[in-house]
């Protein structure tokens, strides 16, 4: 199975069209406007502050059925003490998904102003008419169940968060109908700022031609033989000299000291392609995913339990 390999590029003119957007931090585009997940899904379970949107990446599948739109959610606490304690607690991975057929979105054969283009199938996207979105986190983007009680024009999902947004504008723009430009846009990069910076991301598959092969060289079919693209000579030159981490001999030195052998199989694999941010694949050729390092590695039970839906175990 191809593994596709995303890469952060600043936001483009054709952002705002998007209806399913893959991207890093700004607030959550719902795949279901009408249900965007609430504080407590999403609330971090060491200091009890909301989680922001760390990405969404748009994965969609053709089976099952019902996955047809799939959306990919990871939302992260941005204390960093939190990070101490287990991912678990302060990170939360959630999909979200409709079929073909369903009644927030509509779909046309050809692009349409205001509408969401997919360039493949060139059918457009938007949606229906019917669609009220609920109201949303002015912070964070979560379920809005809270109303500014003077102007009820601002929501949020929790108290701190509506205290962030009065000390951050919000005092003195509501219930006034005469603020202005200038205050409003500092008012803006202030909320910009609670959550992360906001980053398109652009797709392609890995080329299977860059892989390592069994004896720790690369196929590489677009590079002369001994050559870079500059036309210097790399002869005697191997994989690991190229590294993000420089690989020493003590890899192949029988000594006792511990050698993080799934951090060199990682940057083996990423270093002919160092600026990727994620790579996604639906079902792995491998027995287990392409871990950072040999620390940390999750445990069945303990860090994947069993689907709460009909107890069979998670696999990768």
């Amino acid at each position: 199975m191809p593994v596709t390999l995303g890469y952060a590029e600043p936001l483009d003119d054709d952002f705002d069209r998007e209806c399913f957007p893959s991207k890093i931090g700004g607030k959550p585009q719902w795949l279901d406007p009408t249900r965007p997940l609430s504080l407590d899904q999403v609330q971090c379970d060491e200091c009890a502050s909301p989680m922001v949107l760390l990405m969404q990446l748009y994965a969609p599948e053709d089976e099952p059925a019902e996955a047809f739109h799939r959306m990919l959610y990871v939302f992260i606490c941005r204390n960093g003490g939190c990070h101490k304690a287990s991912a678990r607690r302060c990170m939360r991975v959630v999909r979200s998904q409709l079929p073909e057929d369903n009644t927030i979105y509509t779909a046309q054969e050809s692009e349409a102003a205001g509408s969401c283009s997919d360039d493949e199938d060139d059918i457009s996207w938007s949606l229906a008419e019917q669609v009220k979105p609920a109201a949303v986190c002015a912070v964070c983007g979560l379920t809005g169940s809270k109303a500014c009680s003077k102007c009820h024009k601002q929501f949020y999902c929790s108290r701190a968060h509506q205290v962030a947004d009065w000390e951050a504008g919000h005092r003195a723009q509501c219930g006034n109908t005469h603020t202005q430009t200038k205050n409003l846009a500092v008012h803006t990069r202030k909320l910009q700022r609670m959550v992360y910076p906001e980053l398109v991301i652009v797709s392609e598959e890995e080329d299977a031609n860059q892989l390592e092969t069994g004896n720790g060289d690369y196929d590489d079919d677009d590079d002369d033989e001994g050559s870079d693209d500059d036309g210097e000579d790399n002869e005697g030159i191997k994989p690991e000299d190229m590294a993000l981490v420089p690989v020493t001999e003590e890899k192949v030195e029988d000594s006792e000291v511990d050698v993080d052998r799934a951090f060199l199989l990682f940057q083996r694999r990423i270093q002919k392609s160092p600026d990727q941010v994620i790579r996604y694949t639906r079902s792995s050729d491998s027995s287990e995913p392409l871990f950072v390092s040999d620390l940390g590695k999750p445990e069945a039970q303990a860090d994947v339990p069993d689907c709460e839906l009909c107890g069979t175990a998670r696999e990768f």
